[in-house]
């Protein structure tokens, strides 16, 4: 074995990943630039910190769930009127996880409401706190499963673990008497632990309505609001008003 795959495997023993599989290009860069000891030593150090941070941040992504990418930067603050660009400062700042403050997003359909969860989202899994994203439905089903399914007992520990939670869709379908016992029970003791994110498209006076119980609504409704915000996103659909058509118009 020559010295370099000596070096490789003393590296695979250490743990250091990044050291392994591009010690030739670290070599060449470390050549080019004439690294003294120090310089060399130092180089591999941040290349294999910075290695781990990206795979812790993958990583955070991909346990977090998100249905699809989206980004703090796309989002149209021009369509939307509903926050000021102080507002969406101050929201992509994230000191709000760490006061563990709530966010309810509410409006119809298309006006930004998943956007602006699942940005923020993927703008804190950047910074280092666990995210976990689940619509109400697939929440529900989760609860009502975490004791005979394992599958639904991870994401329930990693939903419990999070420093920020979204729940997305809360309200567009019913749910009976138990389910609501259950998020009522989840939301209770995440309350002052984790800060939750819920896009819905009930008004506060209408959640009775979807959870069939005015007392469990009021007693849900007030441990989201005492530390919260919460943002009516009403307006046109953006989905809408940007519609594609892969169709020719005709004169």
């Amino acid at each position: 074995m020559d010295r370099t795959q000596t070096i490789k495997a003393s590296a695979q023993t250490l743990g250091l990943t990044h050291t392994k599989i591009s010690l030739d290009q670290i070599l060449h860069t470390a050549k080019e630039n004439d690294y003294s000891y120090l310089d060399l030593i130092g180089y591999v150090l941040d290349c294999e910190i910075l290695y781990r941070q990206d795979k812790a941040r993958e990583k955070r992504i991909k346990e977090a769930g998100f249905p699809y990418p989206k980004y703090l930067k796309d989002f149209d603050l021009g369509f939307c009127k509903a926050i000021s660009k102080k507002q969406f400062k101050q929201l992509s700042e994230l000191a709000w996880i760490d006061g563990i403050y709530n966010l309810i997003l509410s409006g119809p359909p298309g006006v930004g409401k998943t956007h602006l969860a699942i940005g923020l989202g993927y703008q804190a899994c950047e910074e280092g706190y666990k995210v976990s994203y689940t619509t109400m439905q697939s929440l529900i089903k989760t609860l009502r499963t975490e004791e005979i399914d394992r599958h639904a007992g991870v994401k329930m520990r990693r939903i419990r673990a999070s420093n920020l939670l979204i729940i997305d869709e809360v309200g567009y379908l019913p749910i009976n008497a138990t389910e609501g016992n259950m998020f009522f029970q989840l939301i209770s003791e995440l309350q002052e632990r984790t800060a939750i994110i819920i896009t819905t498209n009930k008004g506060f006076e209408e959640w009775t309505e979807f959870l069939g119980d005015a007392a469990l609504a009021t007693a849900i409704l007030d441990r989201l609001a005492y530390q919260c915000d919460k943002i009516p996103m009403n307006g046109k659909s953006y989905r809408l008003e940007n519609r594609k058509s892969f169709l020719e118009e005709t004169a």
